[in-house]
């Protein structure tokens, strides 16, 4: 994910993200994730809590903007996340990208 976001001005953005999310879905997951660093909130916060299926393409996309908020200097944090969801972020080393605790699967 290539992005340069402007200087930032807001405090917190909440991306609710839910249903399957395959890899059909990722191009509207991209550019929701793309719109929220946009606004360059100070807290970018991804809601999982109507999540049912994270695709690859979706995981790798939700680790990407993880290591881009750390870059900019942004709080990244996962909520809501069901046992499966955090199980497959935990897999994935999320732990160490979000500036808020998973909690345990």
């Amino acid at each position: 994910m290539q992005l340069r976001p402007p200087p930032r001005h807001g405090d917190r953005t909440v991306v609710r993200l839910r249903g399957e999310l395959g890899a059909s879905k990722a191009p509207r997951v991209r550019r929701r994730l793309l719109r929220a660093f946009a606004r360059a909130p100070s807290v970018m916060e991804v809601d999982l809590g109507k999540v049912t299926y994270l695709a690859p393409e979706v995981r790798g996309l939700l680790l990407a903007a993880a290591a881009l908020a750390r870059r900019s200097g942004m709080r990244f944090v996962i909520s809501r996340a069901s046992p499966l969801s955090l199980r497959v972020l935990d897999e994935l080393g999320m732990r160490r990208l979000t500036d808020a605790p998973l909690p345990s699967p």
